[in-house]
């Protein structure tokens, strides 16, 4: 009599475990990612494009520039899609599906323009610059704010090889986190709160 297990034959790896998977609807369309997804991750493998600015893979996230915002059903208000994980038969609505998530990263782009200054022509980014790509395609023509907007000396020397432009700066704190966790030194950091925030 032969007798079979699960283990594997002699010399041969073992079969990884299998993943824990959730089920999730994202504009429609139906993915399984592995639980622990983030929902921005998730959009990117359905090849949605989420407008942000603060997230990057290798960085824990932050949420800081919430320009990610997306609609999440069950939720009172939107949420940013870089900080919350996938969970089994959620349904989430990108700015592509939803007027509030629409509506949530106009106004969130129009409060990173009120102190932006507004001189792309110029600029040295100017053509390739995050900002300037997302206020054209995500964002208002028009500000409703206006006044004086805030200046700093510049450039600040941060390091032998980095200068820092505040007047540009979107608080994103992609610097600072990348400081703290990948160089393991925190040299610069977000002080101040609200209008006052700088690097």
């Amino acid at each position: 009599m032969t007798v079979t297990t699960g283990a594997p034959a002699s010399g041969a790896p073992a079969a990884p475990p299998p993943e824990d998977l959730v089920t999730l609807t994202i504009d429609g369309a139906e993915i399984s990612v592995p639980k622990g997804t983030l929902v921005i991750r998730a959009a990117e493998e359905l090849g949605i494009e989420i407008p942000r600015f603060c997230d990057h893979p290798l960085l824990d996230p932050a949420g800081a520039c919430r320009q990610c915002i997306v609609e999440v059903e069950g939720q009172r208000k939107p949420m940013a899609s870089c900080t919350i994980t996938c969970t089994e038969g959620m349904v989430v609505k990108t700015q592509l599906t939803s007027p509030v998530a629409t509506k949530a990263q106009h106004g969130v782009m129009e409060l990173l323009l009120i102190n932006h200054p507004l001189d792309c022509p110029v600029c040295d980014k100017g053509g390739e610059c995050p900002l300037q790509n997302q206020a054209l395609s995500h964002g208002n023509a028009e500000s409703r704010f206006e006044g004086k907007k805030r200046t700093y000396e510049k450039p600040v020397p941060i390091s032998a090889q980095v200068l820092l432009d505040r007047e540009r700066c979107v608080l994103c704190a992609r610097c600072t986190r990348f400081s703290n966790q990948i160089a393991g030194d925190p040299m610069i950091e977000l002080i101040e709160r609200g209008a006052l925030q700088q690097v």
